[in-house]
């Protein structure tokens, strides 16, 4: 069985020169400009660099946004995606340029503020694009440039993120003629195109001969659903009733449509809870992982401080120890110092005493004529070798630092006399 589909034309919305909108279906009037209709139209473009518009239409599902897409006409007629909000301003903007440059007058407020844009609506259901999903909005674009002019259509969108697909088309009223003199002229008039409500009927017939000539399945009259629920027309074209009034089963089907309004309405609701309850789960388990991973952290960071306070203590000991140390051993050098002085006080008096011992036995040589001084002198010679080779590195290092401190200079090796009468140091540092 062929399913018939459904196709839906709107252009009740007219964009005047002051800025003031209104809409012929609702009488609705307002405020925004062209810009403000495109911001609405192409706001998958604003959502792409980063601008959030908020738009008071419940319908728009801001998560599918970005599955929207624009175009906007350029300068060699070509259709190009947009890539910021100004382009398809822009495009509409040189079309009203080229109309005032060939004689179009622009009116602004009052009962002649030019309609300088009239939005058109186009949307086909599932069963009419099934087939054509790549090609539907291209089709719908050349028979919309055919109705009211290819250079006219200036820009459009094609709108996911509401409850069913469809186009909003940026049509420009420019009228073009030629007169006598072959020269053109435009003016910028929505009735030209729009001039009374059977004309626009008949547009819509257009639009839909044109799609079934493209091959779709559509409807080339949308049938009020009274009469479409209350009966059908046969192939002779008699419509024929099945039982119930129209009245009745409008009122049935006003019911039903109430009805199946709220269950959408509630499925609605029920997946934007889901959806809301998936989001604060993960966000629950982000922060869950993050406050692990903070903990965590807080331990290592508070081991690798207990470790840097240890070393801390222990580089603090080592100093204690080493300054402790330092004055063990200037303590202690202090203390050899005041020993070698005592030294040297009790070698000045031996010396003393050796000078003395000297004299007696040169004194003692000479009463008896015997060589007690060269005796003893040999002797001590033999003494001074033995001892000099006895002695130790630390009485070594004693006998320097007592010279250094005598004489200011260093003499390595120098061991003090015990028996010290002048003259010249021999080899075992005895003095003559």
């Amino acid at each position: 069985m062929v399913i018939i589909g459904y196709l839906s034309f709107d252009a009740s919305i007219k964009i005047k020169s002051s800025g003031k909108y209104t809409c012929t279906k609702t009488s609705k009037t307002g405020y925004g400009s062209i810009s403000g209709y495109i911001r609405h139209i192409d706001r998958s473009t604003d959502k792409r660099s980063g601008i959030e518009v908020g738009h008071s239409n419940p319908d728009i599902n801001p998560d599918f946004t970005l599955l929207n897409e624009s175009y906007y006409k350029d300068d060699n007629g070509i259709w190009q995606e947009t890539q910021n909000s100004g382009d398809m301003l822009n495009a509409i903007n040189k079309r009203i340029d080229y109309a005032k440059a060939n004689g179009a007058r622009i009116y602004t407020g009052g009962k002649n503020d030019t309609v300088l844009v009239r939005p058109l609506v186009i949307q086909l259901d599932n069963e009419s694009i099934a087939g054509h999903e790549n090609t539907w909005m291209w089709d719908v674009i050349e028979i919309l440039g055919e109705q009211f002019g290819k250079d006219n259509l200036r820009g459009f969108s094609i709108h996911r993120d509401e409850t069913s697909v469809h186009m909003h088309v940026a049509f420009v009223p420019c009228y073009e003629s030629t007169g006598i003199t072959e020269k053109k002229k435009c003016v910028i008039s929505q009735t030209k195109f729009f001039k009374n409500p059977k004309q626009l009927a008949g547009i819509h017939k257009t639009i839909r001969k044109s799609l079934i000539d493209k091959g779709y399945e559509i409807e080339l009259d949308n049938k009020p659903i009274d009469e479409v629920l209350a009966g059908y027309t046969d192939k002779d074209g008699v419509f024929h009733q099945q039982g119930l009034t129209p009245d009745m089963l409008k009122a049935l089907s006003e019911k039903e449509i109430k009805l199946k309004i709220g269950e959408i309405e509630m499925n609605i609701r029920k997946s934007e809870l889901d959806k809301l309850e998936l989001l604060a789960a993960d966000v629950m388990a982000k922060a869950k992982a993050g406050q692990q991973e903070i903990e965590k952290e807080r331990e290592i960071l508070s081991v690798q401080q207990t470790a840097l306070d240890n070393d801390k203590a222990t580089v603090q000991a080592q100093t204690q120890a080493l300054i402790a140390e330092k004055v063990s051993v200037e303590k202690m050098k202090e203390e050899v110092c005041s020993i070698a002085e005592i030294c040297n006080q009790i070698l000045s008096d031996e010396k003393s005493l050796n000078a003395k011992f000297l004299e007696f036995l040169e004194r003692e040589s000479k009463r008896t004529g015997k060589p007690f001084q060269k005796l003893v002198e040999d002797l001590y010679k033999k003494f001074q070798k033995e001892r000099r080779n006895s002695v130790s590195d630390w009485q070594m290092e004693m006998f320097n630092m007592r010279n250094e401190r005598l004489q200011g200079k260093s003499d390595t090796g120098y061991i003090p006399d015990i028996i010290d009468i002048g003259g010249t140091k021999t080899d075992c540092g005895f003095s003559f």
